[in-house]
């Protein structure tokens, strides 16, 4: 089974959703990168400086089995800027198309490597339930996958998020930014 984890960190400077990971994998791997850690629960905002180190150097997704992006997205601001610019036109489109948007073009972006990588186990996106909490969850339900709360994928998810914000480097971890991807996308579709 293919189990993944998505989470975002960021700060009140650089918005609260500007950095996001999604961790999918099989559901052994998961388990042994979680119990590796040696740490129950991860939730990086409520460690000390020392769990948190532990946590970085014990945080392994060499597996084939896992992958990890780790994405500079910069939500709030796609969306508040979009918002701004929607309320300065003619046309009125309600918040929930804004968030919704910025969702679809974010998913289209990492979407064929994710099917690449389900296929690898005779999967496809449908086979994969993504852990997310209350922040993740909408954007996992407008990217049409099964999504379920929390679980050590999540909170392997979290762990990368949180490094990602900090600067942290994580080994392994497919880095994307997709600010103007995604905010040219929204531009050509939401604006006309």
């Amino acid at each position: 089974m293919l189990i993944g984890g998505a989470d975002v960190s960021g700060s009140k400077t650089d918005g609260q959703q500007n950095h996001a990971a999604l961790v999918v994998g099989k559901e052994d791997a998961i388990n042994r990168i979680y119990n590796n850690i040696g740490i129950n629960p991860i939730h990086m905002s409520e460690m000390s400086q020392r769990q948190r180190r532990q946590v970085h150097d014990r945080l392994d997704f060499s597996s084939d089995e896992v992958v990890v992006w780790c994405f500079h997205a910069s939500r709030h601001r796609a969306v508040n800027s979009m918002k701004e610019r929607i309320a300065s036109g003619k046309k009125r489109k309600p918040k929930t198309n804004i968030h919704k948007s910025f969702d679809s073009y974010w998913f289209q972006l990492f979407r064929d490597t994710l099917t690449d990588f389900a296929a690898n186990f005779r999967a496809e996106l449908s086979d994969i339930t993504i852990e997310a909490d209350a922040d993740m969850c909408p954007t996992v339900k407008n990217w049409n996958v099964n999504g379920r709360y929390k679980g050590k994928a999540y909170e392997l998810a979290d762990a990368a998020a949180w490094f990602n914000q900090k600067g942290d480097k994580i080994q392994n971890c497919k880095v994307m930014d997709l600010r103007d991807a995604i905010t040219g996308s929204m531009e050509r579709h939401l604006l006309k």
